[in-house]
């Protein structure tokens, strides 16, 4: 555990014995926690977002977006790093206490451990043992099969439905569900089986240790923290009404000591150890000693909490908010310029007079095409087909063949190939080619 030592000095608050009302810093954590949850829930359930496995393509809306749809891919991700870097600047390890995935079902792990051993210490798990931890007490063999039973079974049935939701992110809910019941395809079964496992071994022994030493992220957002990043930060002026009850500690899943949070600690601002202080300094009369801290905010003469307008963390936060607007515009043009569908066209290879033009729907509807050329005669061609209905998601590849004859005399033909779209976005695509036609005679 880190050793405390002094910080930044607090601003001065006006002393209060009342609680605070409305919902608390961990209430509104909590909601957010389980609204980003459902939110990635419903992703793959409502048809929003899924990636197609055999093409390595994403589904949105049953739209496919294709890596070559280059200005919809690249500044949507650039975008998600730019903002979030804004957000690092400002709210510090926000993420990893209000959205993180590992963090949250650690959360919830380490509440059915609690429940059913009577501390999250006294179950398995590399990063829930603390030296704040009670000693753990003599249980009867069968009270602790029960307790083991219940802890073991929780955490397999949580893996479970998460891995089979993880694995609807890859293979359509429906089909999921199917092969899942009549076992249509042993893929559904090892990719659900797979996650799961990772999933049970990772709540049953890993948990916290992850955050606390081996995941590389907040390396990532440490580097945008500074003395104007949110902070827990403790009251040095009044440490002296500190009873060094150590609630703070208790109540810190971290394992960390919130009365030093320097820059660069692994607090995740979860906020758990400020609601704990504001509880036990009320019933004292005193106002907490740990509370959200950040430089470019101070409080006036009146009480109330302004910020400085030109401190360094807003400039970088508007440096940051700025430079993700550049992403932003890009993607919206990509949305402006996407392109329902997709054409080729190619040589049949070892073929000098046949062709073949393929389409692609990416749309989740079916759609109409219709195929033509122009520059030879017309009872020289002939295509498989020449107008195509062409199912959601799916493509068609259609062969082109080019005659000799009368219409068409020996040697180099130049041609155009016209497909034309009816979809939502209708378009045309054309193609310039190329056509030799051999003398039967030669030879």
């Amino acid at each position: 555990m880190e050793q405390t030592q002094p910080l930044i000095p607090m601003p001065k608050i006006g002393k209060s014995s009342q609680k605070a009302t409305g919902l608390r810093v961990t209430q509104v954590r909590t909601i957010v926690q389980v609204a980003f949850i459902v939110v990635l829930v419903l992703l793959p359930f409502t048809g929003v977002f899924h990636i197609d496995l055999s093409t390595g393509r994403f589904v949105i809306m049953g739209y496919q977006v294709w890596w070559s749809d280059f200005f919809l891919i690249l500044p949507f991700w650039i975008f998600v790093i730019s903002a979030m870097t804004a957000v690092y600047a400002v709210l510090g390890m926000v993420y990893c206490g209000w959205a993180c995935l590992q963090n949250t079902f650690s959360e919830w792990t380490n509440a059915l451990a609690k429940f059913s051993f009577g501390s999250a210490a006294l179950g398995p798990g590399f990063g829930e043992v603390t030296l704040s931890a009670a000693r753990p007490k003599k249980v009867g063999v069968l009270k602790k099969f029960g307790q083991w039973t219940l802890f073991v079974g929780g955490v397999a049935l949580f893996s479970l439905l998460v891995s089979v939701i993880i694995t609807a992110y890859v293979i359509p809910p429906k089909s999921l569900l199917h092969d899942l019941l009549t076992g249509a395809s042993p893929t559904a079964y090892w990719l659900v089986l797979g996650i799961g496992g990772v999933m049970f071994l990772n709540l049953l022994l890993v948990r916290h240790y992850w955050c606390k030493w081996v995941c590389p992220y907040p390396l990532w957002q440490h580097m945008f923290k500074t003395d104007d990043t949110l902070k827990v930060a403790f009251d040095h002026a009044r440490r002296g009404e500190c009873t060094g009850c150590n609630l703070c500690v208790k109540s810190c899943f971290i394992d960390i000591d919130p009365r030093d949070t320097k820059n660069y600690s692994r607090c995740i601002n979860c906020g758990e150890c400020v609601v704990v202080c504001e509880d036990y300094s009320a019933k004292r009369g005193l106002p907490s000693l740990l509370t959200f801290h950040k430089n470019g905010v101070y409080v006036d003469e009146k009480g109330a909490m302004k910020g400085r307008r030109l401190s360094p963390g807003t400039v970088r936060f508007v440096v940051a908010t700025v430079f993700s607007l550049v992403p932003l515009g890009l993607f919206i043009y990509g949305i402006a310029t996407y392109s329902p569908y997709r054409v080729t066209f190619s040589q049949v290879p070892g073929r000098f007079d046949q062709f073949e033009v393929g389409i692609y729907n990416k749309t989740p509807r079916a759609e109409r095409f219709v195929i033509g050329q122009e520059g030879l005669p017309a009872p020289s061609v002939k295509f498989a087909e020449t107008a195509v209905s062409i199912p959601p998601g799916e493509h068609r590849k259609i062969v082109m063949t080019v005659e000799a004859g009368r219409e068409l005399s020996p040697g180099l033909h130049n041609f155009r190939v016209d497909v034309e779209s009816f979809t939502p976005k209708p378009g045309r695509f054309r193609q310039d080619a190329a056509v030799y036609i051999v003398n039967k005679g030669q030879g």
